[in-house]
């Protein structure tokens, strides 16, 4: 509860100004905008005009409305964030992108999806995994999705290095410094705790095949400065057989 208390503190606090902060972030950690990182990370998304469409930690929205700007054909798409104050800013996102808010904003936890068994045909997720803890995660999205559904992580990497307890703390507490002195001491706390979720592709990996998820597709990204982790994007399945209750 009380990580929950910092994230939600943290996320209320960056909400007038979250894209901008993403911006400036993701440029000086990866060297790309927040754009370019989407766009990286949904350039192979093929979806459909049948797709029901679930955004994990949706934020601004900024990836609902990244999806209709690209015009990619879906059903209906849900932008789903634990944060009230996000989605507040979302439905105003909305509002000035398209004149109407007609996309679903939802305040829930990713580890409590509110959703029916096999009611998402894809689950995407960009930037907030090392917010949750992963094999409640992605068991909660095994739930929703329908047999033969996908979802699509993004997120930074970890080292093996990083199991080390001592490098560990060291990371740890580099990021609460960093955080601490740039924004609050929500921010620090959150982000600080948040190392021990960032795992390795090979951890990733295997928290998907524990799950009961094949055809696993991992890329590591470049990053573009030395001493930051690269991303990884995920692209999973879930199988056509139904097994959910073997997995939940």
């Amino acid at each position: 509860m009380g990580e929950q208390r910092h994230i939600i503190a943290t996320f209320s606090e960056m909400a007038p100004h979250y894209e901008r902060l993403m911006n400036h972030e993701l440029t000086l950690f990866w060297g790309y905008s927040y754009e370019e990182f989407v766009s990286e990370f949904l350039n192979d998304l093929n979806t459909n005009l049948s797709d029901t469409i679930l955004d994990i930690a949706t934020g601004t929205a900024f990836i609902p409305a990244y999806l209709r700007k690209t015009k990619k054909p879906f059903k209906r798409i849900f932008g789903l964030d634990i944060t009230l104050g996000m989605l507040q800013k979302a439905s105003r996102n909305l509002n000035q992108l398209t004149g109407r808010q007609d996309i679903p904003l939802i305040c829930a936890s990713a580890h409590n999806l509110p959703f029916k068994p096999g009611s998402i045909d894809r689950a995407i997720c960009c930037l907030a995994t090392h917010h949750m803890h992963a094999d409640t995660l992605l068991k909660n999205i095994y739930y929703c999705l329908q047999p033969g559904g996908f979802a699509h992580i993004a997120d930074a990497g970890g080292s093996s290095q990083w199991k080390k307890t001592a490098v560990r703390f060291c990371i740890k507490l580099m990021a609460f410094l960093y955080f601490l002195i740039h924004e609050d001491f929500s921010r620090a706390v959150a982000e600080s705790d948040a190392i021990a979720n960032i795992h390795t592709s090979l951890e990733w990996r295997k928290i998907a095949e524990d799950t009961g998820f094949i055809n696993i597709e991992i890329i590591e990204m470049r990053s573009k400065k030395f001493w930051a982790p690269n991303p990884l994007i995920l692209k999973i399945q879930k199988p056509l057989e139904k097994e959910d209750d073997t997995h939940i």
